[in-house]
């Protein structure tokens, strides 16, 4: 929280004690330790069975709830209420698995992934019409 607190979504930065220092999409993927497979956005068009697979893999999302979703948007996208839902489950999950250290965190890895995809659909490459995200 003490992150989000000391974003400023105007200069695209975070503001600290001793200065403001500008963060990119790689910083993203390695302060939280999270594995990038391969290059950044290097994939072509994804089909319906990747996507799921990546939601159900990546996300922990229940293969019933992929398959609707998948349906529902009709490409290799995620909706931010989806998002907000899987954020919302597995940050609960994180805190039953406390006693559990790689089981948290496991749950903590998605939750960080369900908030760098609303971070990086809501701000950085923000599309005010859409109300989804791609899911790489």
């Amino acid at each position: 929280m003490a992150f989000v607190e000391r974003w400023r979504p105007e200069t695209s930065s975070f503001h600290l004690l001793h200065s403001e220092i500008p963060i990119t999409l790689d910083e993203i993927a390695c302060l939280p330790h999270l594995p990038i497979r391969g290059t950044i956005l290097s994939h072509g068009r994804l089909t319906k069975k990747e996507v799921m697979g990546m939601l159900i893999e990546e996300m922990g999302v229940d293969p019933a709830v992929t398959l609707e979703e998948v349906e529902r948007i009709r490409g290799a996208h995620v909706r931010f209420h989806t998002l907000q839902r899987i954020y919302d489950a597995e940050l609960f999950a994180t805190h039953q698995a406390a006693g559990d250290k790689a089981e948290a965190n496991i749950h903590r890895e998605r939750v960080l992934r369900c908030y760098l995809l609303c971070l990086t659909g809501t701000h950085l490459f923000v599309d005010t019409s859409s109300t989804y995200t791609d899911v790489v």
